[in-house]
């Protein structure tokens, strides 16, 4: 699946961002953060995502795409995000195959209408949730060092803190803070 994600609508409905005037380093915040949850998501899946932001008003501008860990990030910045996920919508060759992020119901009819399937922002953040990384089965005895015995370790420990149960200055302390 690919996907073409308005940046900032996410970002809104992420609670990254708030409504009103934002200082610009909040802005390049709130973007790496949002970049990090979509490419820890996509990357490992070797889709092809596509999130694009306005820049229509940022100090230094560039013309070219880049990429974020795989991600490719457009600025808008001669015309609004959403201007532009449209010209990207009306020269996708195969729209059915790409998925457009936003609650804006503006680009949610221009995704119908080129046939590609919307998705709402609360629907995408609930695959970012459900995805988790696949972690490397760790056996037991791999998690001790070579040639130790954990019945010793016990021991040890048990020997160490055993009796701290029966401290009465540990106990008053425990009932302190409880």
């Amino acid at each position: 699946m690919r996907y073409l994600i308005d940046g900032y609508n996410l970002a809104y409905a992420m609670s990254l961002l708030t409504p009103g005037p934002q200082p610009p380093h909040r802005l390049e915040l709130v973007r790496e953060t949002l970049l990090l949850k979509v490419a820890g998501r996509h990357g490992p899946a070797g889709e092809e995502v596509t999130v694009v932001f306005d820049a229509s008003r940022a100090k230094h501008r560039s013309t070219m795409p880049q990429s974020f860990q795989g991600v490719r990030v457009l600025f808008a910045q001669e015309e609004s995000a959403d201007d532009l996920i449209e010209d990207v919508l009306g020269r996708e060759k195969t729209p059915r195959t790409l998925t457009v992020v936003s609650d804006d119901r503006r680009l949610q009819q221009s995704a119908r209408r080129r046939g590609c399937p919307p998705l709402g922002c609360l629907d995408y953040m609930e695959l970012l949730r459900a995805f988790r990384a696949p972690s490397p089965a760790v056996s037991a005895p791999e998690l001790l060092k070579p040639g130790a015995d954990p019945n010793l370790d016990k021991k040890h420990w048990l020997e160490t803190f055993g009796d701290v149960d029966n401290d009465p200055k540990l106990r008053d302390d425990l009932d302190r803070f409880s």
